[in-house]
C-alpha cells in the first residue's frame, strides 16, 4: 500500500494546522462545546471513525484505525474522548491528495461559550 504513508502525513499536517490555531484549549478546561463553524459538532472518537472521509479512508486502507485514534487523541487536551469537527468547503474538490478524507478537528474546550 504505498499510499499509506500520504495519507498519514496528510491526516498529520491537518491535524498540524488545527493545532497552530488561535485559541487552542489547555488541558485544565472544561467542555465548553463546540464553536459556531463547526458544522458536524461534537464528535467522540467513535462517532469520528464512521465520518463518510473517514470510513473511506479506512474502508480502502489508506490509514489504520490506530492512526486516526491517535491523532484525535492529539487534540482531545480534556481528555474526554470528544473532539468538534468541520467538514471545510472545498477539501472535498480540492486538487490535493487525500483531501476528500479530511476534516478539521479541535478540542471540545476550545471556546467558551
Amino acid at each position: 500500500m504505498k499510499f499509506r504513508p500520504h495519507l498519514t502525513l496528510a491526516l498529520l499536517m491537518g491535524f498540524a494546522m488545527t493545532a497552530a490555531a488561535p485559541g487552542t484549549a489547555t488541558a485544565s478546561k472544561p467542555s465548553y462545546g463546540c464553536a459556531p463553524g463547526f458544522n458536524l459538532g461534537e464528535r467522540t472518537y467513535a462517532e469520528y471513525l464512521l465520518l463518510p472521509g473517514t470510513k473511506a479512508a479506512l474502508d480502502q486502507g489508506l490509514v489504520s484505525e490506530e492512526t486516526i485514534l491517535g491523532g484525535l487523541a492529539h487534540f482531545d487536551h480534556n481528555s474526554n474522548g470528544v473532539v468538534c469537527v468541520k467538514s471545510v468547503p472545498g477539501w472535498q474538490i480540492s486538487h490535493k491528495p487525500f483531501a476528500i478524507y479530511l476534516y478539521n478537528v479541535v478540542d471540545d474546550a476550545a471556546s467558551a461559550p
